[in-house]
């Protein structure tokens, strides 16, 4: 199964402590839902469908809770795109309880369709947190943490996608928003904000392994990194060693080091002995030891003279 899947599965297991929580978690996942109003006005029919049993038991349970409506579940056979069952849940609203949908902010009072968070829905902190459980519960999507760090919540509606844009900036988790076909799609890519996400709807275990790979992506990046420096660092010393011996080694063909101040003279031996040592290691071997930057200018003087007598007839 997917991460994704698997964060579903364990946000539909939550169930809201509170009455305002399970609420505003139930408006968020009926967001979406159809209503078909029935003759006179004084009716209708709620049906949402959902790809994944857990969250279909869970729209069953809150309605029962928060209201003591009955529903129905139909499954349906669904080949498209790869998934092959679609779960419907069917609640039917008589003109007694008509105003459920307008408290949960589904219809306006004219019974004309709404599918807003209403600022009574999300008032409080534990009911924010309710909301964007349901709302990821009922359109979002999340990448696995060993890929691309990516989370994704598709929306019909740009005012909903705005107002949970700004839920979501309530607990300092930036998203962006763009276009996708006839959808908007508000998304999370850095790694710390989709943590953050998951604590906040309370994927805790999901959040212990989104965690625990980040930790080891990190680890093993800091490694590859370092051992990229210094396979770099080991071909930049061996490429100016091959290029110092070459030196060294055709100026004495040519005149020898008779003439070669002592100092220069137990530079070029040590580099032609030594021809894998760094700057630093060969001037430990020196008498007395030399600094890096004492090396680096004695092997300067070095090169200089090296190439004067090469480039004499």
């Amino acid at each position: 199964m997917s991460f994704s899947h698997d964060v579903r599965n364990e946000l539909a297991r939550v169930m809201p402590e509170k009455e305002c929580c399970g609420k505003a978690e139930l408006a968020a996942l009926l967001a979406s839902a159809t209503i078909v109003i029935g003759s006179g006005d004084n009716e209708c029919n709620l049906r949402v469908r959902v790809e994944h049993a857990a969250t279909a038991r869970k729209i069953f349970k809150l309605l029962k809770e928060s209201y003591g409506l009955q529903s129905t579940v139909h499954i349906e056979n669904y080949k498209r795109f790869g998934k092959t069952k679609i779960y419907e849940v069917n609640t039917y609203f008589s003109a007694d309880n008509l105003s459920i949908l307008q408290e949960l902010h589904l219809i306006e009072d004219n019974n004309n369709n709404k599918n807003q968070p209403g600022p009574h829905l999300t008032r409080k902190t534990c009911c924010k947190r309710s909301y964007l459980r349901g709302i990821f519960l009922s359109r979002g999507f999340v990448n696995r943490p060993e890929n691309d760090y990516h989370l994704e919540i598709v929306f019909i509606d740009g005012k909903m996608a705005t107002q949970v844009q700004k839920l979501l900036a309530r607990f300092d988790i930036e998203a962006r928003i763009f276009e996708r076909k006839n959808t908007l799609v508000l998304y999370i890519k850095e790694s710390e904000k989709i943590g953050d996400f998951l604590r906040v709807v309370g994927a805790n275990r999901a959040l212990l392994e989104f965690e625990n790979v980040r930790i080891i992506k990190s680890m093993r990046n800091t490694v590859n990194r370092q051992v990229n420096c210094e396979t770099a660092n080991l071909a930049k010393t061996i490429d100016a060693s091959v290029r110092q011996i070459d030196l060294i080694n055709r100026a004495r063909e040519k005149k020898g080091w008779k003439n070669l101040p002592p100092q220069l003279k137990e530079l070029a031996l040590l580099r032609v002995n030594y021809p894998d040592y760094t700057l630093k290691e060969l001037g430990e071997l020196t008498d007395p030891p030399l600094s890096k930057p004492g090396v680096a200018y004695r092997m300067r003087r070095l090169e200089k003279i090296a190439e004067d007598i090469i480039g004499q007839l």
